[in-house]
């Protein structure tokens, strides 16, 4: 069994020695192309770092920004509410100057109705005692 493998082998060695430069090449392509997919890996992971740290930066912006509106809506907020509380007053006191308002003229007509029936009593004496 021996002799018919070596025998084997030997007539299959001018094959291998064959085959030893094509397996070199594959191997030295496989090697190349690692290479250069090892290198299109490193760009894009350094393509991926600089687009992270451009949407690092527009977020920081955006918290900014909306730190600043929150800020001015808390002012707006502010300012409504001092609005409110002064309509408010202002409303009592238009509600207090429309009652008086209201009070001086039913005293109003009520003089001038004492005046007229004063007048004419004092036409209606003037008439009788001529």
């Amino acid at each position: 069994m021996w002799p018919k493998a070596i025998a084997q082998l030997i007539e299959l060695a001018p094959h291998v020695t064959r085959l030893v430069p094509l397996a070199d090449r594959f191997f030295q392509s496989k090697s190349s192309s690692e290479d250069v997919s090892r290198k299109a890996m490193e760009a894009m992971a350094e393509g991926l770092r600089g687009d992270l740290g451009q949407v690092s930066a527009a977020h920081s912006g955006l918290y900014r920004q909306l730190h600043e509106q929150s800020e001015t809506l808390v002012a707006l907020s502010n300012e409504v509410r001092a609005v409110k509380i002064a309509s408010e007053a202002t409303a009592m006191r238009l509600g207090k100057l429309q009652r008086r308002l209201t009070t001086m003229t039913t005293l109003l007509i009520g003089t001038l109705l004492l005046n007229i029936a004063m007048l004419a009593l004092l036409i209606a004496l003037f008439v009788n005692h001529r």
